[in-house]
């Protein structure tokens, strides 16, 4: 599935959802899945957008600065991080809109 879909599929759902905005030449936060999936019954989506593949995606956010970070919920943004971010953080903010 292509990550414009996936995007789609996941804000129709009633999950969070966190779209990290990278780049191949940027961290990929591989440790954001293994976090996710502390959560109980999956209640949070993740969709990895590389900017360098999907820009129009970047575009359509506003994102022009990466890593970030985008916390959705029925498309609306509920949080935006740009920049670097740690697993405490990261677990912070879902601990607020869990």
């Amino acid at each position: 599935m292509n990550i414009e879909k996936q995007l789609e599929t996941a804000v129709r759902t009633n999950h969070l959802v966190l779209v990290v905005f990278y780049a191949d030449w940027s961290p990929h936060y591989e440790w954001i899945g293994p976090v996710l999936r502390t959560y109980e019954k999956r209640t949070i989506e993740l969709v990895r957008v590389n900017v360098g593949e999907d820009k129009a995606i970047a575009d359509a956010h506003n994102i022009d600065t990466i890593p970030a970070f985008l916390l959705l919920h029925k498309r609306n943004e509920l949080w935006r991080q740009v920049g670097e971010l740690t697993v405490e953080e990261l677990k912070d903010v879902l601990d607020d809109f869990k």
